[in-house]
């Protein structure tokens, strides 16, 4: 399928490439997972219906909602939204940042056209539940209602306050919400409310039975000022009250790490960047993102150590329930490669991750380490290869790869790494069309080199063929190009479709030249219509590989979509 360029490929590492289906090793999805939250009936948790819902009244979004809570087991983004049933349904779109529980807010949307119940299915993912609403006939007016009292003349509110409330931090409406008792006489329409200029709760809906029962008012707003507010209620009710105590700013906060999963690793870690064995961390790009779940906002400072790494922060939360606090890393990467764990310091002692630190080493040659590649995206079209633990002796000793292109493991080069240089032996003269095997070495990777100061090949003779009607020797020029050592590079494939960073990457471009007279070397670029470019990344080895033509338009490429270094 690629047989122009199987050619020329085989001169940057790759033998021989073909079409195959392999199994990936990894799975990132940018799609969020996780399930919806129900009782025993099955009815959606917490069941919390928002505005009023009257025949022939076209629905408000803002006002017209319902709530469900979220079980997210995987961030991502997501879609949660109900059946349509009496001329109207639910639905919303987002992105899930932290896992764990929340509450997610769907709109309304359409019109509904008779009175009555309308049960409604809430979908997410692979889970459903069952949200009822009660549709009022045509012409429903306001409720006639009551608040019961709290037991005294002016608190005839009996408010339950919950939530945390923290000078100069804004109210959560999930969090931070009020309970009261209401008396109903009269069903029909309801819009309660009661401030102190700073703080809101309220609520607006519709009561569709009469008696005894409770309303959630949620809250919005931020207290600029600590001590008691006093939260009065919007007429007829103005001179009922409750009372709402804002703590001062400032304190230790308290929180918890989310779990990651099981009990030992306590913290939902993701660890970034790359972690080079005795290479000193950057903060910039070696740190890790963890959840917590704040209950009282105030100061705080997290730091977990391992392998004289650390990760730490020290700043406040100005907001309770989940969130993400980045840890800047410093220290220096152990010696060992391998996994390193970290631990976290007091209160979460019995709390860790793990970081996987990387060989210092551009092209890993260690036993069974293993690389999958895909063409030009196209999940099929695909190789594998595996380092081996046997060599060859070629005057150096060559680490065997094989690879296998779909038609089972075959040889896929012979290589070696002689401090920083790193070296090839294979068979030129098969490869280029001679009578005979010439086998060469050739060095692949100078990654001390200088950038864009190029290097060569030995020069490959006794050609058959001829060139303006003389022999004529090759060679292969390399050059790191400039702005290309150890950089950054990012991209996608198949199976990581947001993309994936990789850190301390060299780009090696890789061209011919021949001798058209003895010592006058030519770039032959033009002539074969092809030059390369390879990544070679600290610590996983090639990661991209790029052919282009003479007129430096890209003709294929070949990107690691997964690996496994040992």
């Amino acid at each position: 399928m690629k047989k122009q360029l199987i050619l020329f490929l085989a001169t940057v590492l790759v033998i021989a490439f073909a079409c195959q289906k392999e199994l990936s090793f990894e799975s990132p999805n940018a799609i969020s997972i996780g399930s919806l939250k129900d009782d025993v009936s099955g009815d959606c948790l917490p069941q919390t219906v928002n505005g009023a819902y009257i025949a022939g009244t076209a629905l408000v979004a803002a006002t017209n909602t319902i709530v469900v809570q979220v079980d997210v087991a995987q961030t991502g983004s997501y879609t949660i939204y109900t059946d349509t049933v009496n001329g109207y349904y639910f639905r919303t779109t987002g992105v899930f940042t932290n896992t764990g529980l929340t509450n997610v807010t769907l709109r309304s949307n359409g019109t509904p056209f008779a009175a009555g119940i309308n049960n409604f299915v809430v979908t997410y993912d692979t889970s459903i539940c069952n949200i009822a609403v009660t549709v009022m006939p045509a012409g429903t007016g306001a409720a006639a209602f009551t608040l019961v009292s709290g037991g005294t003349p002016t608190n005839c509110a009996s408010a339950v306050v919950s939530g945390t409330y923290t000078q100069n931090v804004g109210l959560v409406a999930a969090n931070n919400y009020v309970d009261i008792t209401v008396d109903v006489a009269t069903v029909g329409t309801y819009n309660i409310s009661a401030t102190d200029g700073q703080m809101t709760f309220s609520k607006t809906g519709t009561f569709t039975a009469t008696g005894v029962q409770t309303v959630r008012l949620d809250g919005s707003g931020t207290p600029t000022t600590s001590g008691a507010h006093t939260m009065t209620f919007a007429a007829p009710f103005a001179s009922c009250s409750f009372t709402v105590t804002v703590t001062a700013a400032g304190g230790p906060a308290v929180f918890t790490l989310v779990s990651g999963g099981t009990p030992i690793n306590c913290a939902s870690a993701v660890v970034n960047g790359a972690y080079v064995q005795s290479t000193a961390l950057v903060p910039v790009t070696n740190y890790v993102d963890i959840t917590v779940n704040v209950s009282t906002i105030g100061t705080y400072t997290i730091t977990a150590t391992g392998g004289g790494m650390t990760f730490s922060k020290t700043g406040s939360f100005t907001a309770t329930g989940n969130q993400t606090v980045r840890l800047d890393g410093s220290g220096t990467a152990p010696s060992t490669t391998g996994n390193t764990t970290v631990t976290f310091g007091t209160p979460f002692a019995s709390c860790t991750f793990t970081v996987y630190v990387l060989a210092n080493d551009y092209y890993p040659r260690t036993a069974t380490s293993n690389w999958s590649y895909e063409w030009d995206d196209v999940p099929t079209d695909s190789l594998y290869r595996v380092a081996t633990s046997n060599t060859i002796t070629a005057g150096s000793v060559f680490t065997i790869f094989m690879s296998n292109d779909g038609t089972g493991l075959d040889s896929g080069g012979y290589y070696r790494r002689s401090g920083t240089d790193y070296f090839e032996w294979f068979d030129f003269g098969t490869w280029i069309g001679y009578d005979n095997p010439l086998w060469v070495e050739y060095t692949m990777l100078q990654s001390a080199a200088a950038e864009a100061t190029p290097w060569k090949s030995p020069p490959t003779g006794g050609w058959a063929g001829t060139a303006g009607g003389n022999n004529f020797n090759l060679r292969f020029s390399y050059k790191i190009l400039a702005g290309q050592k150890n950089v950054p590079i990012t991209f996608n494939t198949s199976i990581n479709p947001s993309g994936i960073t990789y850190q301390d990457v060299i780009v090696v471009e890789e061209r011919f030249e021949r001798e058209v007279t003895p010592g006058n070397w030519q770039d032959f670029t033009s002539a074969i219509n092809y030059y390369g470019k390879s990544y070679y990344a600290r610590g996983i080895g090639l990661i991209k590989f790029e052919a282009y033509n003479a007129s430096n338009v890209l003709q294929a490429k070949m990107e690691l979509r997964r690996w496994q270094v040992l």
